[in-house]
């Protein structure tokens, strides 16, 4: 199993430890609410399989253009980016594809057909793939899982057996106070600065910029399993993707986008851990890569992508979040196997996107 972003520095599979597991399974999990600034919920859309490839690839358009604009009514609402974004209704070409699209048009170019042809063929291809997810999950229903709750004693527990003494409970809060802060007052300002450098390629998911506070604590109560001998806080600074972003480019400005992005990250004065180009691999595909600010140590994660290979990373999550976890059997963790590996042969490999 490919290890995603979230995994930083490998750590695909969650440490088994010693703690109550559920016998039976059951229902949704509840760990979904908390899961929700793992990945973003589906906008509005039917998930009927449509008959003609044009009626698939026509819905599968507005579903995109209702994502986008949830993404953009976010940012304003928050204050960030044009107020204009925001005037727009869902439709109104706001994909990032279609806001590339018209940038290189202003610039006296058309469409480029490779990046159409790239929607189309995703679009005609996503309805049977969510279809088959929603059956994956009928015959495999998730068990129910604890929400994480804090303890009488200051403690703080959570599914899986994962615990934070009293001690370690206060200043894990305080880490993710401090990391969270520094995410939206320093490493976000920056990151906007990058993307508007460049019209043709956008700034994706912005909210989901930070981790909640209990997924970031069961991420360090993890490391301290492993680390025993760390402090809250040294935990904290393990964690690659407490603070993400994620760039989106056409097909055809790939590879240099992401080039240019580096450096331009770089001379924001971010440190590169590591690049990762998965784009070859079976289960994943885009580039992510993890910096440090020098100042602080902070790390947070960006990731490139196109805008097929950002939903192919959202459709899989659930799969993604089953196979991490150490009560999936042999038989459903094949199939899930199976199932990633499914969705990404829709995607296409930009051009030049192997040598970087």
């Amino acid at each position: 199993m490919i290890d995603r972003a979230e995994d930083g520095d490998g750590d695909a599979r969650r440490p088994a430890r010693n703690g109550p597991v559920d016998a039976g399974r059951a229902g949704p999990s509840p760990a979904d609410s908390q899961a929700a600034d793992e990945a973003p919920v589906d906008a509005t859309r039917t998930d009927a399989v449509l008959a003609a490839p044009e009626q698939r690839v026509a819905a599968q358009r507005l579903y995109r253009n209702s994502v986008d604009h949830a993404y953009d009514v976010s940012r304003a609402e928050a204050g960030q980016g044009p107020a204009s974004r925001a005037s727009q209704p869902p439709g109104a070409s706001e994909n990032g594809a279609a806001r590339a699209a018209d940038s290189s048009a202003r610039e006296g170019e058309g469409p480029d057909p490779r990046d159409t042809e790239a929607r189309d063929a995703w679009a005609v291809a996503l309805p049977e793939l969510r279809a088959a997810w929603q059956e994956h999950e009928q015959r495999f229903p998730e068990r129910s899982r604890s929400a994480p709750r804090s303890q009488a004693d200051g403690g703080w527990v959570a599914d899986g057996g994962r615990r934070l003494t009293p001690e370690q409970n206060a200043d894990a809060g305080k880490a993710c106070e401090d990391i969270r802060t520094e995410g939206r007052e320093v490493i976000r300002p920056a990151i906007e600065r990058v993307e508007a450098a460049d019209p043709t390629r956008r700034l994706a998911g912005l909210e989901h910029m930070l981790k909640g506070e209990d997924r970031l604590k069961e991420k360090i109560a993890d490391v301290l399993f492993v680390e025993q001998n760390l402090t809250a806080k040294q935990a904290a600074d393990k964690v690659a993707d407490a603070v993400r972003f994620t760039f989106t480019y056409t097909q055809e400005r790939y590879a240099e986008g992401v080039l240019s992005d580096v450096e331009r990250l770089k001379a924001e004065g971010f440190e590169l851990i590591k690049l990762k180009n998965l784009w070859e691999k079976e289960q994943y595909k885009g580039i992510n890569s993890q910096w440090r600010r020098p100042e602080t140590g902070l790390r947070f994660e960006m990731q490139f992508h196109t805008a097929e290979s950002l939903e192919a990373k959202e459709l899989t999550h659930k799969s993604y979040e089953r196979l991490r976890g150490t009560e999936v059997t042999q038989v459903e963790r094949d199939e899930l196997e199976d199932y990633q590996k499914r969705v990404n042969t829709q995607i296409d490999i930009p051009p030049g996107a192997n040598e970087i």
